[in-house]
């Protein structure tokens, strides 16, 4: 989109660009600490934020793209990093990992790899592939499959919001290839019967993908803590690919996520007819969708693993559950407001008397991103490690939200400069 902006016809002072960024970061409001509680913080500790901002700054220049050709350094660290992430989602010595930019070229490249299978392995056919999936599979998924000519049939959710696999296994039709669950769904936070799904792709020969964006490197820690989280990874027969994003609770620097695969087998399908030799300059080959892309996602990434290991992440991990078991007891203390309990530190919430809008509307006036599951409607926001002082802010904030919208005085019309 443009403003009709003309580009500058001299330079101008760095005094006079630091002042105008820092003027323009401050009415970012995603930026202000009393916004930060409605999900995409993923910060850290500040100890982590720190490294991980200084192991950005010695690559960030460095073109990602280059840690694929090379096993030294940046390759190795990218090496480091993916077996890691294999070895996090319980794949064994066979499980292989690409680096992704985001959840968005993970999931892309899931398609294509299992497109590109379903080529190979099923020549009879003829019309368009599909994907089946529940209702709540990430729109995502509708949006790389329009790029790569698929199809997704997204199917209702059972009664408790999860993947209904009678329902999916109706959907299959002969031109099925995937089956898909989420670990856990974004806006309403449980994880798909994913061993059940898993169960049916592999029995109809269908590959399987998991999308655990959100959960990838939050539920195993979850799990080490006492959680109870479903099987959702490689431990499940039948599952094919994972994309798992880094940069949420991995707490890695945006952009970066990665996609594995149960074996190279699988994974060598995502190279399939993406591989380009027939030009000038020889063979071209990259992990994912894009060429260039940041190195400094590598070395943050690799940085802030190194640093937690898996105690640091488990504690990190108990502090947002703590978090998360004190924020749903004040929400709903403070009206008819349910949490929907679920896998993850979304706090899905609603009121059976209230109108949602209004609320929602109440929020964004008071300058919070509205993040919000529209079927059915509910608020969620998220457990993070923010300073105590930003959840007490959210819920005062809340409670008078609440108030207003009882009394009348609150409506829903700043929702409409965000929808």
């Amino acid at each position: 989109m443009s403003n009709g902006a003309k580009f500058p016809k001299t330079g101008r002072s760095w005094a006079d660009i630091e002042g105008d960024l820092d003027r323009l970061v401050s009415n970012e409001s995603f930026w202000r600490p009393e916004n930060r509680l409605m999900t995409g913080i993923h910060k850290g500790s500040p100890e982590t934020f720190e490294i991980i901002e200084k192991a950005y700054m010695k690559l960030f220049h460095y073109n990602g793209l280059l840690a694929d050709m090379e096993h030294g350094g940046v390759g190795r660290m990218q090496d480091e990093l993916l077996g890691w992430t294999a070895d996090l989602l319980n794949g064994g010595k066979d499980a292989r990992a690409s680096m992704m930019t985001g959840g968005t070229e993970a999931i892309f490249c899931g398609l294509h790899a299992a497109r590109e299978w379903a080529k190979e392995t099923r020549p009879d056919i003829k019309g368009p592939y599909q994907v089946v999936a529940p209702w709540s599979i990430h729109a995502t998924f509708s949006k790389g499959a329009h790029y790569l000519g698929l199809e997704v049939i997204r199917v209702p959710l059972g009664d408790d919001l999860r993947g209904d696999v009678a329902a999916m296994e109706k959907a299959i039709t002969p031109n099925t290839i995937m089956l898909a669950g989420s670990a856990p769904s974004w806006g309403i936070g449980r994880v798909d019967p994913i061993e059940q799904i898993a169960k049916l792709a592999k029995d109809r020969g269908l590959w399987m993908h998991v999308d655990a964006c959100v959960g990838g490197f939050l539920l195993p820690f979850m799990e080490r803590c006492g959680e109870d989280i479903p099987l959702w990874d490689f431990r499940v027969p039948g599952v094919c690919t994972i994309s798992a994003d880094l940069h949420k609770h991995g707490y890695a620097a945006k952009p970066a996520s990665t996609l594995s695969f149960r074996n190279e087998e699988l994974q060598n399908y995502s190279f399939a007819g993406a591989v380009v030799s027939d030009w000038q300059s020889g063979a071209y080959k990259s992990h994912g969708f894009v060429g260039s892309r940041p190195g400094g996602a590598i070395s943050a990434a690799w940085a802030v693993m190194s640093y937690l290991g898996e105690e640091g992440y488990t504690k990190l991990t108990r502090k947002l559950i703590d978090t998360r078991n004190w924020m749903i007891e004040e929400i709903e203390s403070i009206e008819d407001y349910k949490v929907l309990r679920n896998h993850c530190l979304m706090m899905p919430f609603r009121s059976e008397t209230l109108d949602m809008l209004r609320v929602l509307g109440g929020l964004v006036e008071r300058g919070y991103f509205p993040w919000g599951t529209m079927e059915p409607l509910m608020v969620h926001p998220s457990a993070e490690l923010v300073d105590e002082s930003v959840n007490r802010k959210f819920i005062a904030d809340l409670k008078e939200v609440t108030s207003g919208v009882k009394s009348g005085e609150i409506t829903a019309e700043a929702l409409a400069t965000y929808i």
